[in-house]
């Protein structure tokens, strides 16, 4: 397809929630999930964010061990709004970082990422599905055969809006958050009919420490 597989990673509480009302998000998942995920990091090409998620959680995203790969770290960033003092950013040195913008980020900022040692890639497209569809685009062109999305639920909804989410990965910790505004993991506009909703297959379920570990392929049509 001259596309990577995409993996969708998240992790939720038993009813759906990424982060409590007021963003906390530390840890819902267990250590043992958590050694999962670090090894699915070490084994793709890029591990891809959006904003909100570098900003409220100011992750790594390196494998701990290292894996086979070391992968590009993406921040989906449309006016460059990645803090210099963001781990991301001050090990942009060390390990690779590309930050994906819009063509109305300015300048300065685009400048300030780059003296930090990020790559900054422009999106032209006007709309946000057509720019995740652009940062697809070049990482196929870079020849990158897979990559891991960790969130947030805006990035993760446009992409399963657009069929772009092709494997998922999800790991259900035995709690109870609550709240009408607390933040559920696949945003976006969503489908209109239970008959519409994407299936999985080649399912596997299994305990992780206390948590299940849920891991599937999006079922295609014929």
């Amino acid at each position: 397809t001259g596309r990577p597989w995409v993996l969708a990673k998240w992790a939720m509480s038993a009813d759906g929630k990424i982060a409590t009302r007021t963003g906390s998000s530390r840890w819902i998942s267990g250590e043992e999930s958590r050694g999962i995920v670090h090894a699915l990091r070490g084994r793709v090409d890029a591990i891809v964010v959006g904003r909100q998620t570098a900003r409220r959680d100011d992750p790594l995203l390196t494998a701990r061990p290292p894996g086979p790969r070391t992968a590009l770290r993406v921040v989906v960033d449309t006016r460059a709004s990645l803090s210099s003092e963001s781990q991301l950013a001050r090990t942009a040195g060390e390990v690779p970082v590309l930050v994906a913008v819009g063509p109305e980020a300015e300048e300065a900022e685009r400048q300030r990422l780059a003296q930090a040692g990020c790559e900054v890639f422009i999106c032209q497209a006007q709309s946000h599905a057509g720019r995740l569809d652009a940062l697809l685009a070049e990482l196929g062109r870079r020849r990158m055969t897979n990559v891991l999305v960790e969130g947030g639920g805006r990035l993760l909804g446009s992409l399963l809006d657009a069929g772009q989410i092709d494997e998922v990965h999800v790991f259900i910790a035995p709690t109870l958050i609550g709240g009408a505004s607390a933040t559920s993991p696949i945003g976006g506009e969503g489908i209109g009919a239970m008959s519409e909703a994407l299936a999985l297959e080649h399912l596997e379920v299994k305990q992780a420490g206390s948590d299940v570990y849920l891991h599937g392929r999006v079922l295609r049509g014929p």
